[in-house]
Protein backbone atom coordinates (compact mmCIF):
# COMPACT_ATOMS: atom_id res chain seq x y z
CA UNK A 1 0.00 0.00 0.00
CA UNK A 2 1.40 3.21 -0.86
CA UNK A 3 -1.12 5.54 1.45
CA UNK A 4 -2.99 7.42 -1.31
CA UNK A 5 -6.23 6.91 -2.28
CA UNK A 6 -7.26 4.84 -4.76
CA UNK A 7 -7.90 6.64 -8.30
CA UNK A 8 -11.45 5.50 -10.13
CA UNK A 9 -11.07 3.63 -13.38
CA UNK A 10 -12.01 6.58 -15.54
CA UNK A 11 -9.57 9.18 -14.00
CA UNK A 12 -6.67 6.63 -14.57
CA UNK A 13 -7.23 6.25 -17.99
CA UNK A 14 -7.02 9.59 -18.73
CA UNK A 15 -4.85 11.01 -15.66
CA UNK A 16 -2.00 8.78 -14.66
CA UNK A 17 -0.20 9.22 -11.69
CA UNK A 18 2.87 9.65 -13.25
CA UNK A 19 1.11 13.04 -14.91
CA UNK A 20 0.45 14.36 -11.15
CA UNK A 21 3.38 13.68 -10.25
CA UNK A 22 5.28 15.51 -12.48
CA UNK A 23 2.84 18.66 -12.38
CA UNK A 24 3.06 17.79 -8.63
CA UNK A 25 7.00 18.57 -8.81
CA UNK A 26 6.24 21.76 -10.83
CA UNK A 27 3.73 23.20 -9.08
CA UNK A 28 6.63 24.90 -5.82
CA UNK A 29 8.41 26.05 -8.79
CA UNK A 30 5.52 28.15 -10.70
CA UNK A 31 3.85 29.08 -6.96
CA UNK A 32 7.18 30.51 -6.34
CA UNK A 33 7.59 32.44 -9.80
CA UNK A 34 11.03 30.49 -10.81
CA UNK A 35 9.19 28.72 -13.55
CA UNK A 36 5.66 28.54 -15.74
CA UNK A 37 3.33 25.90 -16.61
CA UNK A 38 4.05 23.88 -20.03
CA UNK A 39 1.08 23.19 -22.38
CA UNK A 40 1.08 19.53 -21.06
CA UNK A 41 0.73 20.72 -17.15
CA UNK A 42 -1.79 23.21 -18.09
CA UNK A 43 -3.83 20.77 -19.98
CA UNK A 44 -3.21 18.20 -16.74
CA UNK A 45 -4.41 21.15 -14.27
CA UNK A 46 -7.52 21.95 -16.23
CA UNK A 47 -8.62 18.25 -16.12
CA UNK A 48 -7.04 16.87 -12.46
CA UNK A 49 -9.25 17.96 -9.94
CA UNK A 50 -6.35 16.46 -7.06
CA UNK A 51 -3.37 18.71 -9.05
CA UNK A 52 -6.03 22.15 -8.90
CA UNK A 53 -6.57 21.52 -4.97
CA UNK A 54 -3.04 21.07 -4.49
CA UNK A 55 -2.49 24.18 -6.58
CA UNK A 56 -4.61 26.27 -4.92
CA UNK A 57 -2.98 25.27 -1.38
CA UNK A 58 0.17 26.46 -3.23
CA UNK A 59 -1.08 29.77 -4.15
CA UNK A 60 -2.71 30.36 -0.20
CA UNK A 61 0.85 29.81 1.12
CA UNK A 62 2.40 32.23 -0.96
CA UNK A 63 -0.28 34.97 -0.16
CA UNK A 64 0.13 33.93 3.40
CA UNK A 65 4.49 34.33 3.19
CA UNK A 66 3.81 37.92 1.15
CA UNK A 67 1.32 38.82 4.09
CA UNK A 68 4.31 38.02 6.29
CA UNK A 69 7.12 39.60 4.43
CA UNK A 70 4.87 42.68 4.14
CA UNK A 71 3.75 43.13 7.55
CA UNK A 72 5.10 45.58 9.79
CA UNK A 73 6.79 43.99 13.46
CA UNK A 74 5.59 47.38 15.74
CA UNK A 75 9.08 48.52 17.00
CA UNK A 76 9.71 49.01 20.39
CA UNK A 77 11.98 51.41 21.76
CA UNK A 78 12.64 50.55 25.26
CA UNK A 79 14.06 47.02 24.14
CA UNK A 80 17.35 48.01 23.12
CA UNK A 81 18.09 50.28 26.02
CA UNK A 82 16.84 47.11 28.19
CA UNK A 83 19.04 44.85 26.87
CA UNK A 84 21.79 47.08 27.04
CA UNK A 85 21.68 47.89 31.25
CA UNK A 86 20.72 44.54 31.58
CA UNK A 87 24.43 43.35 29.95
CA UNK A 88 25.88 46.09 31.51
CA UNK A 89 24.80 45.49 35.44
CA UNK A 90 25.05 41.57 34.21
CA UNK A 91 27.25 40.83 31.56
CA UNK A 92 30.78 40.49 33.29
CA UNK A 93 29.01 38.84 36.45
CA UNK A 94 29.70 35.54 34.46
CA UNK A 95 33.42 35.92 34.44
CA UNK A 96 34.30 36.79 37.73
CA UNK A 97 31.69 34.47 39.45
CA UNK A 98 33.23 31.23 37.42
CA UNK A 99 37.34 32.65 37.50
CA UNK A 100 38.10 30.33 40.37
CA UNK A 101 36.13 27.43 38.32
CA UNK A 102 37.52 28.07 36.09
CA UNK A 103 41.42 28.33 37.27
CA UNK A 104 40.74 25.12 39.38
CA UNK A 105 39.59 23.39 36.24
CA UNK A 106 42.87 24.29 34.43
CA UNK A 107 44.66 23.31 37.35
CA UNK A 108 43.39 19.78 37.75
CA UNK A 109 43.84 19.29 34.04
CA UNK A 110 47.60 20.15 33.89
CA UNK A 111 47.72 17.72 37.62
CA UNK A 112 46.11 15.34 35.27
CA UNK A 113 48.62 15.48 32.09
CA UNK A 114 51.32 15.60 34.10
CA UNK A 115 50.51 12.57 36.31
CA UNK A 116 49.83 11.11 33.15
CA UNK A 117 53.49 12.19 32.02
CA UNK A 118 55.34 10.68 34.92
CA UNK A 119 53.20 7.50 34.76
CA UNK A 120 53.95 6.97 30.91
CA UNK A 121 57.77 7.93 31.10
CA UNK A 122 58.28 5.71 34.32
CA UNK A 123 56.40 2.74 32.18
CA UNK A 124 58.87 3.22 29.61
CA UNK A 125 61.71 3.19 31.38
CA UNK A 126 60.81 0.01 33.65
CA UNK A 127 60.11 -1.67 30.20
CA UNK A 128 63.63 -0.46 28.99
CA UNK A 129 65.17 -2.21 32.05
CA UNK A 130 63.26 -4.92 31.51
CA UNK A 131 65.01 -6.31 28.26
Amino acid sequence: MTGEPPVPASDAMTHPRRDCESVSDALAAAAGGDRAFGPAELNHLESCLRCRVEQSRYRRLMDAMYLLRESSVPEDARLESQILVHLDRYGHRWAWENKPRVAATVAAGAAAAAGLIAFTARHRRAARLAS
